[in-house]
């Protein structure tokens, strides 16, 4: 049994996804194998790193590399998915699947230093990597994270801060990013692999809580270190990302919230979503308000999966940035609308979430 299998997914990233795996032939640890998924580029990615593999292989063979390409964007999960059934289905066994995004480069002595991790902490599911920003490595983009049903959101741990050596050494939390993680084989095998119903967003947090569930913790480790782009979600392009992040951010506060604050989870929800919408029509951004309401609307239903057509759309040139934070910022001709929208909407959010929970 091989210690690892690098499980790799790549859309449109061709010059990162090619650093991503140099940086991944570079572990001191060398008892592993990796699966590259090209989730349907078209940017020449499958191209590349086939040509890489080739020169790879003709100098040496010590690490097994294979390319799986689907034709089609499968999201992230998707693609994940596609490179971990691979390893799972493989002769060679593996004692634990690592995911790692194409925008993530590894530190040399991650996978030693979180497989070790994992073989002296029986009780912890997924280790991960400490990630620091790719653009400023001195600075922490996320060590765990924390699921607040308070306020219905997650919080990246020590987000922003500048490494100055006085974080701990292993810090356990909610949920940690598929950027860099190790999970047990073993336990995907009890727990399943990404929610692919995701397709993007949120799966890795969903995950995480499946994990946490079948009794494991959830660790991020100090010394194993990595870089991670984390580019924007250019929702000055089109609404893609917005749905996305919309749907399964409702969804899952829909799912793992506490019985006891599913009222406060709607009304909470409903406000927000009129805040963002009132700041849609008053900056002239029709698309992203069209999208949220399509976001809202499928979360409640249960629709998963890839967004139907007509959903995403370009956004408007001449859209303006308004925000309203808080109820207090709204126009004064816009408040009444909000109590309507949200009394209007309150029953039925309700009575669709207890559905959904029943039926879980």
């Amino acid at each position: 049994m091989k210690t690892a299998a690098i499980c790799i997914c790549n859309f449109n990233k061709k010059e990162l996804v090619l650093s991503c795996l140099s940086a991944v032939l570079e572990q001191t640890m060398r008892d592993f194998d990796i699966y590259i998924c090209d989730n349907g580029s078209t940017d020449g990615s499958a191209a590349a790193l086939q040509a890489k593999i080739k020169e790879y292989e003709e100098q040496e063979k010590e690490i097994r590399i294979s390319l799986l390409v689907n034709e089609d964007n499968l999201g992230g999960s998707g693609g994940f998915n596609t490179a971990m059934r691979a390893a799972l289905a493989a002769e060679e066994g593996y004692r634990y699947l690592m995911c790692v995004d194409n925008d993530c480069l590894l530190d040399e002595k991650v996978l030693s230093i979180l497989s070790s991790f994992l073989n002296e902490h029986e009780d912890t599911g997924i280790a991960a990597a400490k990630i620091y920003h790719l653009e400023q490595p001195d600075i922490v983009q996320n060590y765990g994270q924390k699921i607040d049903y308070a306020s219905f959101s997650t919080e990246p741990l020590y987000y922003g801060r500048t490494e100055d050596g006085s974080m701990p050494p292993v810090v356990y939390s909610d949920a940690v990013p598929a950027c860099a993680l190790l999970i047990r084989t073993s336990l995907c095998r009890e727990v399943g692999l990404l929610p692919e119903e995701n397709f993007l967003y949120w799966d890795d947090t969903r995950w995480c809580q499946r994990v946490k569930k079948a009794g494991y913790k959830i660790a991020s480790v100090g010394s194993a270190m990595a870089l991670h782009s984390m580019g924007a979600r250019r929702e000055d392009i089109s609404t893609f990302p917005t749905y996305y992040a919309y749907r399964n951010w409702i969804a899952f506060f829909m799912e793992y919230s506490p019985a006891e604050r599913l009222y406060d989870l709607a009304e909470t929800f409903l406000i927000r979503i009129y805040l963002e919408i009132a700041a849609c029509y008053d900056g002239n951004r029709f698309a992203r308000a069209r999208t949220i309401m399509a976001a809202y609307e499928d979360a409640i239903h249960g629709v998963w999966g890839k967004a139907k057509e007509g959903i995403i759309s370009p956004v408007e040139k001449d859209g303006t940035l308004i925000t309203y934070e808080g109820i207090g910022d709204l126009p004064e001709e816009k408040k009444e609308g909000l109590n309507l929208f949200v009394y209007a909407h309150l029953p039925y959010f309700m009575q669709q979430m207890e559905e959904i929970r029943g039926n879980m």
